[in-house]
């Protein structure tokens, strides 16, 4: 039993770790990201992964001030499913070649991951007292 509560803590612990860290850093790139240009969708690829899943990369291209960028994401977008759809590209006006296919209004999103990564990383602490309390 003891063994069952030590690898679910670990495992919230590891994706509160990830959540913290990504949280902030989509926070950011999304708020830097506020210029919009017209993309389109040039490829996409089909890749299986070592677990046999299979990721969809996309591959974007944009023009910003007479240069072409490239963007690949596997993020779903609405816009664009097929190869030649044209889509907004959000970008950062200072850095061109930072760009997202899709930008988020608000920040809530970023809040609530961050929210839950850190309960994540406070919930060993939980499984501990249960663990405890279980075993008297």
């Amino acid at each position: 039993m003891g063994r069952v509560f030590f690898m679910i803590g670990f495992a919230l612990f590891v994706l509160g770790i990830v959540l913290v860290i990504v949280a902030p850093i989509g926070k950011r790139k999304n708020k830097r990201c506020s210029a919009q240009t017209q993309g389109v969708l040039t490829h996409i690829s089909d890749r299986y992964g070592s677990n046999g899943a299979r990721p969809t990369m996309k591959y974007y291209s944009y023009t910003v001030d007479g240069v072409e960028y490239q963007l690949k994401s596997t993020a779903i977008n609405p816009h664009a499913s097929k190869v030649g759809d044209q889509c907004p590209i959000w970008y950062d006006p200072k850095k061109p070649s930072v760009a997202l296919e899709h930008r988020y209004t608000s920040n809530k999103l970023f809040n609530i991951l961050l929210l839950v990564g850190i309960l994540m990383l406070l919930s060993p602490i939980l499984l501990a007292v249960l663990y405890a309390a279980f075993n008297r």
